[in-house]
């Protein structure tokens, strides 16, 4: 072990400053030195940490070894060395976590980020859970979750309350600015900046410090100076003013402490002012490469990708058309890579310029509809933020427009009362008749508005009517459908059941409505235990329906028809369906898994044999870290076009073995950035993932991962996930 640390150190001193080489040496003999493994443990953090900036390539090699290590320690550990063992591990997930972040991969860092959660959770380390909670929010937040990211942020804000960490919360304060600056909510987001400001300025926090300069500076650079009374114009070019000076001020605070990453964003802001402001291409060009050079060095390539993009936008201005297509398409390759939508957008603006002014107008009108699709789904989260201010402006210009006319009726009135001064004599017959035929006509618009408020109010009575008999429809219908969910859930099979037999289990069930045709089922005869998981046509009611039926031919099998073999089991329940619901020729039944344990057998060696039958779904065997899907019939539990006999299948299993059991729901869900389905072969991939993690874990990281992936859009069928540790 002492060996593979020392040439690891010696490998990643290459190419670092004099100052790292020192430290990192310090480090290094320290750790030859260490004699038990939480020193060795926390060096190992210490060392990732303090390479993130120069080589954030070496983070994961050397965070996965501290995780392997502690893993072994804490097989020996007592109370005092698991607490710090804990703590390393959950500082080791979490820098995994931040890097694959960097790296685009969203849905693997949010797995690390629940990992190093699990792991503080376990410790009762309140810090850590914050800073898990944090990076979450933050996380969901980047790949345009909201909701999620909202949640997050305020449950690490409160534990930061709790404890009284300055630091911590402001940076919680920090990131629900800039959700707000994202909503369009500037005042309020300036407002928590400050606060955040405040909080860094009393901590000393040099590097938070800047980043709330930069985040200010953003605001008045992106909306003016809201203190500004003049034209727009005006004081959109005085907040640019304002921001130049934040953004300096940044600079000057990331330079003194040589935070490489912050200097990178600063140089960038700074080269947009510049050329919005002073149209100096030549000196924002200057700013660009310098930001572009410090992200490369820094390894940050969506930064990276947006500063190339802005030199794409420079390049096309100055009319250096060729560079500036290279550049967007290098930009664009990185966004696609990384799964950015704003960066995608920004790009495919960039292009379709580009392409306009090559005459390629196919290619412009693809990169156009490239551009519409991602605005579209960047401003799917803020449909109701926008029907909410949408909904605002309404009430403002009718109250404009009330006020317009009121001031336009005084001024009407007082010119006729000038006119009438000057024509007294001559209008006072003419005014007398004009009242005279008004009244007639006010009379019999009287007469007219009366009649129509009785017809109205007629059908306004009715329509309430109409609208109750309605409601009370409604309400019927929701609580017999409330009342079917009750009935079906007492038939379901209890969770503890399951457990009493097979203790290391998870069952994961997110019915799509509010009753479903996907159900679990177990029962014990003759010392066999049975356990189906099933997908029932439909879902919704008709699937409800169809799982009652199920589950009570399946117990009719077992229990009144002693039929114990599972092949035999389901050939019955075919054969009940298509004599009691399909003489129409619908073809009603069921796909799914039946399983037997004989708990009666016992083995010495450790192997414990099942039999199951299984129709068009297969169940999954992981075992020494591969998978593999077992045999299935490939026909339903039901009509179809196969007759024959269901097959009998065996499986010896042994100690460490882990069985899976689904329906189709998880894998046929639309979702991640292209909309698409989840797919078995990455459920398989995720599963074999999760084999080291404790089975009762695994449900917490699918929900995670089913919830990522759904995103904002519907789920489209019920979901089913059974896992057994054997």
């Amino acid at each position: 072990m002492k060996k593979y640390i020392f040439l690891l150190l010696f490998i990643l001193s290459c190419s670092l400053s004099n100052a790292q080489i020192t430290a990192l040496d310090s480090l290094k003999n320290e750790l030859t030195k260490a004699k038990n493994d939480t020193t060795k443990c926390n060096l190992l953090v210490v060392i990732a940490e303090t390479l993130y900036e120069s080589k954030p390539d070496t983070v994961i090699p050397l965070s996965a070894k501290t995780i392997e290590l502690v893993d072994k320690a804490l097989k020996k550990a007592n109370a005092a060395e698991k607490t710090a063992l804990l703590k390393a591990k959950a500082s080791a997930l979490n820098n995994i976590g931040i890097i694959k972040g960097e790296q685009g991969d969203i849905s693997t860092a949010i797995q690390y980020y629940l990992k190093s959660l699990d792991a503080h959770i376990e410790n009762h380390y309140k810090i850590g859970m914050a800073s898990a909670f944090h990076n979450l929010g933050y996380t969901y937040d980047n790949s345009g979750d909201v909701p999620m990211a909202l949640e997050y942020y305020h449950k690490a804000l409160k534990i930061q309350e709790e404890i009284n960490d300055k630091s911590e919360i402001a940076m919680s304060l920090n990131d629900i600015g800039y959700l707000y600056t994202n909503q369009g909510e500037i005042t309020k987001a300036l407002e928590y900046y400050n606060k955040s400001l405040k909080y860094r300025k009393e901590t000393g926090d040099k590097r938070g410090e800047s980043q709330s300069l930069n985040n200010i500076g953003n605001i008045y650079d992106k909306h003016g100076n809201p203190a500004c009374v003049e034209e727009k114009k005006e004081c959109l070019r005085k907040g640019k003013e304002i921001a130049l000076g934040y953004y300096e001020k940044s600079l000057k605070i990331q330079t003194e402490i040589q935070d490489k990453r912050g200097m990178a964003y600063s140089l960038n802001n700074i080269a947009i002012i510049y050329k919005d402001i002073d149209d100096s291409t030549v000196k924002a060009m200057e700013y660009f490469e310098q930001s572009l050079k410090l992200h490369n060095e820094v390894g940050n390539r969506v930064g990276g990708a947006y500063a190339i993009n802005n030199i794409s936008n420079l390049f096309l201005k100055q009319g250096n058309i060729k560079a500036a297509l290279s550049a967007a398409n290098n930009s664009m390759d990185i966004a696609k890579e990384v799964g950015q939508p704003e960066l995608i957008l920004r790009n495919a603006s960039t292009l379709k310029n580009i392409y306009r002014q090559l005459n390629k107008f196919e290619d412009a009108f693809k990169m156009y509809e490239l551009e519409i699709t991602m605005r579209d789904s960047l401003k799917s989260q803020n449909n109701r933020k926008a029907a909410l201010q949408k909904q605002f402006q309404y009430i403002y210009e009718k109250k404009a427009a009330e006020d317009s006319v009121k001031i336009f009726e005084e001024k009407k009135v007082t010119t006729a009362q000038l006119k009438q001064e000057k024509t007294q004599r001559f209008a006072l017959y003419g005014g007398l008749l004009l009242v005279g035929l008004f009244g007639a006509f006010m009379f019999n618009r009287f007469k007219v508005t009366k009649k129509q408020n009785h017809l109205i109010q007629e059908q306004k009575t009715e329509l309430q009517k109409q609208k109750e008999l309605v409601e009370e429809h409604q309400k019927e219908t929701l609580d017999s459908i409330h009342y079917a969910k009750r009935i079906q859930t007492a038939l379901i099979t209890n969770a503890d059941v399951i457990s009493e037999t097979i203790p290391d289990n998870f069952i994961l069930f997110q019915p799509k409505d509010i009753v479903s045709g996907d159900f679990y089922w177990a029962t014990t005869y003759n010392d066999k235990f049975y356990l189906a998981v099933c997908d029932s046509t439909g879902h919704g009611v008709p699937g409800a329906f169809m799982s009652l039926l199920n589950m009570g031919f399946l117990s009719e099998a077992i229990k009144e028809k002693h039929i114990e073999k599972p092949h035999e089991i389901f050939n019955y329940v075919r054969q009940r369906l298509i004599s009691t619901i399909s003489d129409g020729g619908q073809k009603d039944g069921m796909d799914g898994i039946l399983i037997c344990i004989d708990t009666s057998l016992s083995s010495g060696s450790g192997l414990q044999t099942i039999t199951y039958a299984a129709a068009n779904n297969e169940p999954v065997l992981i075992r020494d870290n591969e998978i593999t899907e077992l045999p299935k019939d490939k026909m339903p539990v039901g009509k179809g076009e196969r007759t024959e006999s269901f097959s009998l299948h065996s499986i010896e299993l042994k100690q460490g073995d882990a069985l899976y059991l689904y329906t189709d729901g998880f894998a046929d869900q639309f979702g991640g950035p292209k909309g698409k389905k989840f797919k078995y072969k990455k459920l398989n991939d995720i599963l074999l993932g999760f084999n080291s993690t404790p089975i009762e874990k695994q449900k917490v990281q699918l929900e995670a991962e089913f919830s990522s992936w759904k995103g904002t859009l519907e789920q489209v069928d019920d979901v089913l996930v059974i896992g057994i540790k054997f």
